[in-house]
């Protein structure tokens, strides 16, 4: 028994930890609590509002598509996504000039839905984090009900999109330690779509693999460990 409990735990960690990059140069939530991006980026999802002052009957109150572009009335079709408000008013004056003699283009986002986060794993209540006002890691794993006891939390993965769109992994160490240290772990800002992963520390995958495999398997095969214990051979015959 003892034997199959210390194969469990040593095949049972979490996650290669060492194999992820470090959460050295990424950006930390200010003193004042922003998220220290220069300026905000329209993403897929937001709603805006189109005003145009002189022709108010071209106003528009639309959703970025998920493919990032916006339809509206005589210009057609525009990609929104990735640009500033000040550059998509830029832009959309420069296309509506070619049909208005002065047009006066007011960007106004009215919700940021594509401004979220990714939190599940050990956590109370896995689920989609809208990061208005800006977030910290910790802050989104207290959003999300805070961990469940069997949390690695010295293992925390934090998923990010590269340059390329590309999913890059990352270690956090939000340990009880990391957090006495205040380690800058401790205060990474969230990016949108950043997805947080809490997973099962060692020994509770340990104590899921002794549930599973044998409380739940074994004995209902008949076997029972322990002293004067008896078991059950396939032709159905008792043994002492």
């Amino acid at each position: 028994m003892a034997l199959l409990i210390a194969l469990a735990m040593s095949g049972c960690t979490s996650i290669e930890v060492e194999q992820m990059r470090s959460t050295e140069g990424l950006a930390l939530m200010g003193p004042d609590g922003a998220t220290p991006e220069a300026e905000y980026l329209i993403r897929p999802g937001d709603d805006l509002d189109i005003k145009l002052f002189y022709t108010q009957e071209l106003n528009e109150q639309l959703m970025v598509r998920p493919d990032g572009y916006i339809s509206l009335q005589l210009i057609d079709e525009v990609k929104a996504a990735g640009l500033t408000p000040k550059q998509l008013d830029d832009l959309l004056t420069q296309k509506y000039s070619a049909h208005l003699k002065d047009p006066s283009v007011s960007v106004i986002v009215r919700s940021f839905k594509g401004f979220r986060a990714y939190v599940g794993g050990e956590v109370a209540v896995p689920q989609v984090i809208p990061l208005e006002g800006g977030m910290s890691v910790m802050q989104a794993i207290y959003r999300a009900g805070g961990t469940l006891t069997s949390a690695d939390m010295a293992s925390i993965v934090l998923i990010r999109r590269g340059d390329r769109g590309q999913p890059i992994p990352y270690h956090l160490d939000l340990s009880d330690e990391a957090i006495a240290a205040a380690k800058p772990d401790t205060q990474i800002a969230l990016a949108p779509a950043d997805v947080i992963y809490i997973p099962r520390s060692p020994i509770a995958n340990a104590n899921l693999w002794v549930q599973q495999y044998i409380t739940d398997l074994v004995l209902f095969k008949g076997i029972q460990f322990g002293v004067g214990a008896q078991y059950i051979v396939e032709d159905g015959s008792n043994n002492q």
